[in-house]
């Protein structure tokens, strides 16, 4: 998933959705921090997933766990290797949400208010549906089952988690601060592997250092470092998987400036070393063929 402002293209013509199944095999697959003008559900089937961020707030998801994320709500996530994920995303237009619901630039969804869990298993009981019926092979009518479920859910959410705000929310959806920043997470996208500094970044843009740090940790929650280093880490995952070179080889390839840093920056995410980590994807790999 592009880690920048995230274009979405729908494909079925039929029902204005995008949708994904996620399985175990994507279960230590890391989402960079992204945002996109469409409305995003996350449902968790089975299984977990460790950190899953929202504006900065971080949330971990259990069977059953559905989170709600506003257009342009920055978010991410990452969590280790769990066998039995079985996880759906909905991504629903912005446009087509302003037209079902009055006065939709003013609304924001909430997450799971504990006093609605009656409308809470309502909303699980449909998200299984839809999992099942885009899982499985394709029945007749199955646009027509879709769509009849999507209505259900929109009522569901606007009735219970949806409040309303007394500045325009979702008209950040065309924020010129989160247009900047999309440039410059591309910048670091295609710089990652050079040897990166908030001056180098900041002169790039024509900012001062101050002025880049102020809109990272206000758009991200995070500084320019830390980003670079999940840009890095993230490029380190994918090549830690392939498992055809050595921890020295790959950390110089994404620009760590030692081994060291490496292991350091990967152990704050993934709670253990790139080595075992390794080790442990491989290991799961066997025992999944057995």
């Amino acid at each position: 998933m592009s880690f920048e402002h995230e274009f979405i293209h729908y494909k079925n013509q039929k029902v204005p959705l995008n949708w994904i199944v996620h399985s175990w095999q994507e279960s230590t697959t890391t989402v960079l921090p992204h945002w996109h003008a469409s409305f995003e559900i996350s449902y968790t089937y089975s299984g977990m997933i460790e950190n899953f961020t929202i504006n900065s707030k971080n949330h971990s998801t259990e069977p059953g766990t559905v989170l709600l994320i506003n257009s342009a709500e920055i978010h991410s996530a990452h969590s280790s290797y769990c066998s039995d994920l079985e996880a759906l995303t909905i991504q629903i237009p912005f446009e087509f949400l302003n037209k079902l619901l009055p006065d939709f630039e003013y609304m924001r969804f909430v997450n799971e208010p504990k006093e609605n869990i009656n409308e809470l298993n309502q909303l699980r009981e449909i998200l299984s549906k839809f999992y099942h019926s885009v899982k499985n092979e394709p029945e007749e009518f199955l646009e027509v089952q879709l769509m009849a479920l999507t209505y259900e859910m929109i009522f569901l959410m606007a009735k219970y988690w949806m409040i309303q705000e007394k500045m325009p929310i979702n008209s950040s959806v065309y924020n010129k601060k989160l247009g900047q920043i999309q440039e410059i997470l591309s910048f670091v996208q295609e710089n990652y592997a050079h040897d990166l500094s908030v001056d180098q970044i900041a002169t790039e843009f024509h900012l001062s250092t101050n002025s880049l740090s102020k809109l990272f940790k206000r758009n991200l929650g995070l500084s320019v470092m830390k980003y670079v280093q999940l840009v890095r880490v993230n490029q380190a995952q994918s090549l830690l998987i392939q498992g055809e070179k050595s921890i020295q080889v790959i950390s110089d390839q994404v620009g760590f400036p030692n081994e060291k840093s490496f292991r350091k920056a990967f152990e704050d995410i993934f709670h253990e070393t790139p080595k075992k980590y390794q080790l442990s994807y491989k290991k799961m790999i066997k025992d999944h063929k057995k």
